[in-house]
């Protein structure tokens, strides 16, 4: 699951692999901000962002919040206010209570503003029966001005819902029957200009990005903690055709946690 979002103070990382920084302690903001992230132009890049116990549990009482950290929140409002939309499967952001995406702190809001981007990233949701509640807080938006969520889900979605939801957010249909083609969602965001998605999850969504080939980076958080139970991992689903290959770029540790970048093979 994602981490909780608060708003926090961008404090020193230290970097343990590759251990060529030239630096013992480095600002976060620095080194994800600097980080490339291009594709091939045909859709937006897509950053996966998940954390796990070190026996790989994804939540704690069926939400990540028990997993997390102050050091883990910092990287996560890094990752955020790097990105031009936040993707989350409605499952997750039911469990996880999710807010419209905030201001990102400090010199992560200023690299926003001098880039040209909007103030905050814009909220995505996926949901096939559109299971959603108009009134949740993630459909209040921080400034009137910002853009509505958008809900992407499928043709067979229940008109009423489709109608009562259209008020608070933009929905989509990106799929035929019951199921929300990823593809299509990627194409509909690379169309209106979207360069960086980062993907929150949960497990059954990593799934089906994952399938259809479409990350090009996974930041894992690993906790310092063990959690055992019946969680499920960061991807839930059939087994892939092939194993999806990673390679490591990075590794920075803060309070007991280990920060992972891969980039796919």
């Amino acid at each position: 699951m994602p981490r909780r979002r608060h708003a926090v103070t961008v404090r020193a990382v230290r970097q343990v692999f590759p251990t060529d920084s030239g630096a013992a302690d480095l600002d976060p903001v620095d080194l994800v901000h600097d980080d490339v992230r291009q594709t091939d132009g045909t859709r937006p890049w897509v950053l996966m962002n998940m954390i796990a116990s070190a026996d790989g549990a994804t939540a704690v009482d069926g939400t990540s919040g028990g997993l997390g950290g102050d050091a883990d929140r910092r990287l996560l409002g890094t990752l955020r206010g790097l990105a031009d939309v936040i993707l989350v499967g409605a499952g997750t952001a039911r469990a996880e209570n999710y807010r419209a995406p905030r201001t990102p702190d400090d010199r992560v809001g200023v690299l926003r503003a001098t880039s040209g981007r909007p103030p905050r990233p814009r909220l995505a949701l996926v949901s096939a029966s559109l299971a959603l509640d108009p009134t949740a807080l993630m459909f209040r938006p921080v400034d009137p001005a910002d853009p509505p969520p958008l809900i992407y889900t499928a043709t067979g979605a229940p008109s009423d819902r489709r109608q009562a939801l259209a008020r608070v957010a933009e929905v989509v249909a990106a799929g035929d029957g019951d199921r929300v083609d990823v593809g299509m969602v990627m194409a509909d965001l690379s169309a209106r200009g979207v360069g960086v998605v980062l993907a929150e999850g949960g497990p059954s969504l990593n799934h089906q990005l994952v399938a259809a080939g479409l990350v090009d980076e996974v930041n894992l958080t690993i906790s310092p903690l063990l959690v055992a139970g019946t969680a499920r991992r960061i991807l839930s689903g059939p087994a892939l055709t092939a194993p999806a290959g990673l390679r490591l770029d990075r590794v920075l540790t803060a309070d007991g946690f280990l920060f992972c970048r891969y980039l796919t093979a």
